[in-house]
This record gives structure tokens, C-alpha cells and sequence, in this order.
């Protein structure tokens, strides 16, 4: 089958996001990384991304880490701070494919609560033509059923689709599924990657 669809991650495709941009302001750059290994790489965004509210996660995280209070404080409060800049290569990529005439839309692991933040400051998202995210499905990549979300409310064929993603597990399951996929690099690799598959 020809391609129609393209379907992309967000967070490090189109938005460049990582909370040490917040966190470098606050926590020594000696306690930074030990900081990042073990409160940070627990359930805290998974949750956060799986639809838990930011203030029940707040609440849990710093039950579980209480020494490290303010800083989960900081985050919930102060999230912003952990986005970088918009990948202008990206969504000039999108554009491109959207006067070729290919259908284009977001699946992306992102928090129910400061997707809007994001959504509204960046005009690119509303030329898609559907959005599915993780913390409002309560389901998150890479499990097969928010991609299944996906197809199934866009009435979309994974053989006429393909998914770019910058996490390796996520492409995985989109393959199993039947998705062509690229995993994303930057965005001339990607670029050659879908000439190579007669998009562009």
C-alpha cells in the first residue's frame, strides 16, 4: 500500500524538552546526575504521562523523596522551565509533507495537564490533523493500545502510515503493528529515510 500518513512524536522531534533545564537552576551540578538517576528515573514521569494529576503527583513523589521536596515542587510548579526550543527544521518538515498532500498527526507520551501549555504556544499543532496523547487516553507508548487509539479514531491503516519517534521501543511496537517507522536522529536523516520510501 502507498503511504498517506505521517505520524510523529513530539517531545525531542518537534520540541526539544528535558527537565535538567530546570533542575540545573536549582541542584548542584556534583548532585545533578545522581539526582536524575534515581528520583527523576522512578515512576515520576511515567505517572505523570499515564494521566495522574500533576498535584497527586507531587504529593506521591515527595512521600516517596522527601528530601528532595522542593525540587519536586519546583517541577510541577515551575514546568516550563524544562522545554528548550521548538525544532524549526521539523516543522518545516510537516509543512512540506502537508503541501505534498500526506495526512499528518501527533501520537505522543505528554501529561494531560501541560500539553495545552505547549499545544498553545506552538502554532504547528493545529495544522495536524489528529492528536493523541498519552496522559489524556491513560495509556502510554509503548504499549500497542494508544497507537491502536490512533487508528482506530482516524480510521487510519497502519500499512499506509508511518511513525516517527526518537525512542527506540516506541518504534518497535509500531512495527509489530504494521507501521513503517524512522527513528528519529535529526531531520535530514529522516528526510532521506521517507525519499526512501517514495514520500519525499
Amino acid at each position: 500500500m502507498a503511504i498517506k500518513n505521517i505520524i510523529f512524536d513530539f517531545g525531542n522531534v518537534f520540541i526539544d524538552w528535558n527537565p535538567r533545564y530546570l533542575f540545573r537552576k536549582m541542584i548542584p551540578a556534583q548532585e545533578l546526575e545522581n539526582f536524575m538517576q534515581t528520583v527523576w528515573h522512578d515512576e515520576w514521569n511515567d505517572n505523570l504521562d499515564s494521566g495522574i494529576s500533576l498535584a497527586d503527583n507531587m504529593k506521591n513523589m515527595q512521600a516517596k523523596y522527601p528530601q528532595h521536596s522542593q525540587y519536586i515542587a519546583a517541577y510541577h510548579e515551575r514546568w516550563a522551565e524544562s522545554l528548550g526550543e521548538v525544532n524549526k527544521d521539523t516543522v518545516a518538515l510537516l509543512a512540506d509533507l502537508q503541501a505534498a498532500g500526506y495526512a499528518t498527526y501527533g501520537l505522543s507520551n505528554w501529561a494531560a495537564e501541560t500539553f495545552p501549555l505547549a499545544r498553545n504556544a506552538n502554532p504547528f499543532f493545529e495544522t495536524l490533523d489528529g492528536i493523541v496523547v498519552s496522559g489524556y487516553e491513560k495509556v502510554c507508548k509503548p504499549d500497542p493500545r494508544i497507537y491502536n487509539i490512533l487508528l482506530e479514531r482516524y480510521h487510519l491503516q497502519a500499512q499506509e502510515s508511518v511513525f516517527i519517534d526518537d525512542r527506540q521501543e516506541n518504534i518497535d511496537t509500531a512495527q509489530r503493528l504494521g507501521i513503517a517507522t524512522i527513528l528519529f536522529k535529526n531531520v535530514e536523516q529522516v528526510r532521506a529515510a521517507l525519499t526512501g520510501m517514495g514520500v519525499l
